[in-house]
């Protein structure tokens, strides 16, 4: 075991020769040095990465299972999960009931003491990241979206100086804007309306990532169909995080090279060899 920063300790193994296999759960920006630096050794390389990862909420989904499921996904552990959700697309037919209803599930979503049972929202990672993600939600402001729901932080006195956010649901925003595109890593969510499920799957497979999706429809055939065609590791069909290791984890795009779990972890740690031998 080695001990030190990625710049010092992080660089001088991946870019020593000797160093044969590299597996790597962090940034994406991260990951690039990472492969430009073991490239010329033709290293093996396992990168578990990013996501910007959405939740399509169709017309016939059963609200009562899907809003306090999307909520948990989008801002459980402050959003400082790869998998958690960041994008939500709902049917236009179902929009501005869902938003509502999942406004006021937020809201139910307590910050503060980690240590209080209560709690389902607790302090950011750094005083950096905090400013990170602030950043964020004064581009919502300042790019005209709406904050649905930002509610108000109210602290115990010995956690006031924590990096605490309440939970941020941003409407009226673009496609294109940075807060749809980019990995916030913190309990902010985009929520936007969308008519056609061709335009749907347009719209979800246009960001660099593709870590993870769920589907929210009691259409079978619309979900397999969809399924097949979202640019993502995981889908998950009426609910979220449902894992087990044996099942192969990973993403795609920028959202990482190679696979985890029981059976495919070991053939990454494994080097096959042939040996043959002419006995006469």
């Amino acid at each position: 075991m080695v001990f030190g920063t990625g710049p010092k300790a992080g660089s001088a193994l991946v870019g020593h020769p000797d160093t044969r296999l590299i597996s790597f759960t962090g940034s994406t920006a991260t990951a690039e040095k990472i492969r430009s630096m073991s490239a010329p050794f033709c290293k093996k390389i396992s990168l578990e990465l990013g996501g910007k990862n959405a939740a399509v909420i169709f017309g016939d989904a059963d609200l009562e299972k899907a809003i306090p499921a999307t909520v948990r996904s989008s801002f459980l552990n402050q959003g400082e999960i790869c998998l958690c959700t960041s994008r939500i697309f709902v049917h236009n037919s179902i929009f501005h009931d869902f938003l509502a209803k999942f406004c006021a599930e937020t809201e139910k979503f307590t910050v503060g003491d980690p240590a209080d049972s209560t709690t389902k929202v607790g302090a950011l990672i750094s005083r950096e990241h905090l400013a990170k993600v602030k950043a964020y939600i004064k581009l919502a402001k300042d790019e005209g979206c709406t904050l649905a729901s930002n509610g108000d932080l109210q602290l115990p006195d010995r956690n006031k100086e924590g990096y605490f956010l309440s939970p941020v649901v941003v409407t009226n925003v673009s496609d294109s804007s940075r807060l749809m595109k980019e990995e916030i890593f913190g309990p902010v969510t985009c929520v936007v309306p969308f008519e056609r499920e061709d335009e749907v799957v347009e719209r979800v497979n246009d960001v660099p990532y593709g870590l993870c999706a769920t589907l929210w429809s009691q259409d079978v055939n619309r979900v397999h169909r969809i399924a097949h065609k979202i640019q993502v590791g995981t889908v998950w069909v009426n609910s979220w995080l449902v894992r087990d290791l044996h099942m192969p984890f990973g993403g795609v795009k920028a959202s990482g090279v190679g696979r985890e779990g029981i059976n495919d972890s070991a053939e990454f740690y494994t080097e096959t060899k042939v040996i043959s031998i002419d006995t006469k």
